[in-house]
């Protein structure tokens, strides 16, 4: 049987902490109540991907240990967990906390980000296949995340960002897969280039999720940048980053960051 911690904090080197979904509810409680938040004056706003294995009921997940610690979450995300919501989502987000009261006096709550996407890893006759698991209910591999996946798939067969084809959508029915490619090949082509110069498959799927995180938490400082240029937001902002880890009936979390934008 895999162990599963063991391998990952031996790949991920320096790049982030891994945390069991405990260890993680208790940093993450810690931090946000030495700084003010809690769950009477505070709501989560995920970008995650929309697959629904980091919701299951049947598994322990980030996703759902979050959700029920604070009540609930405004979704930003699409396919890959690219923040597609924007700074209008961010706003709309911004009107739902409760707020907080300080001798009677009441002032907009708190956000709490989660920025995540997600990697799964399944034990192939005992030998680790990242980017691969097996779903509840079903005996087929699939990816996790098929996003990316599909994404690093297409690349390898273009041979190069520059020869990648980004499929038309006249009509507007892709638009995360788009806009996602669009991001990916115009501004991190030279990251691309050197995942796919990875022969070693499990070192090439790390890398790419990496990049996967990198992308979605860059993109969402810009959204939290101009959100607090436009908007007077009298609460406070936590940003909670990494990448969701999908192994056999429970998850991990490799968090890369947490910090408070307004508070810096």
């Amino acid at each position: 049987m895999l162990e599963y911690d063991t391998l990952l904090v031996k790949d991920i080197d320096n790049w982030g902490k891994l945390y069991s979904i405990n260890q993680f509810l208790e940093n993450v409680e810690l931090k946000l109540s030495d700084n003010g938040f809690d769950r009477t004056n505070s709501r989560l706003v995920f970008s995650v991907c929309p697959d629904d294995v980091n919701r299951l009921e049947e598994l322990d997940t980030i996703e759902n240990a979050l959700t029920g610690k604070y009540n609930g979450e405004f979704h930003l995300g699409g396919l890959g967990a690219y923040p597609m919501g924007g700074v209008s989502g961010l706003t709309a987000a911004s009107h739902h906390p409760p707020d907080e009261q300080d001798d009677g006096v009441r002032k907009e709550g708190n956000l709490v980000l989660f920025v995540s996407p997600h990697m799964g890893i399944m034990d192939d006759a005992g030998s680790p296949v990242y980017g691969k698991i097996i779903r509840p209910g079903q005996e087929k591999v699939t990816s996790s995340c098929g996003a990316m996946m599909g994404f690093i798939a297409a690349l390898k067969e273009a041979g190069s960002p520059e020869e990648f084809l980004i499929a038309s959508d006249e009509n507007r029915i892709d638009p995360t897969r788009v806009v996602l490619h669009n991001e990916l090949i115009q501004n991190y082509s030279e990251d691309l280039k050197r995942i796919l110069a990875i022969d070693d498959y499990n070192t090439q799927t790390l890398e790419l999720f990496k990049l996967n995180h990198d992308v979605v938490a860059n993109k969402t400082k810009e959204i939290i940048d101009a959100f607090l240029e436009k908007e007077h937001f009298e609460g406070n902002i936590a940003m909670i980053s990494g990448i969701t880890i999908n192994i056999p009936e429970r998850d991990l979390f490799l968090m890369n960051d947490f910090t408070f934008p307004k508070l810096n």
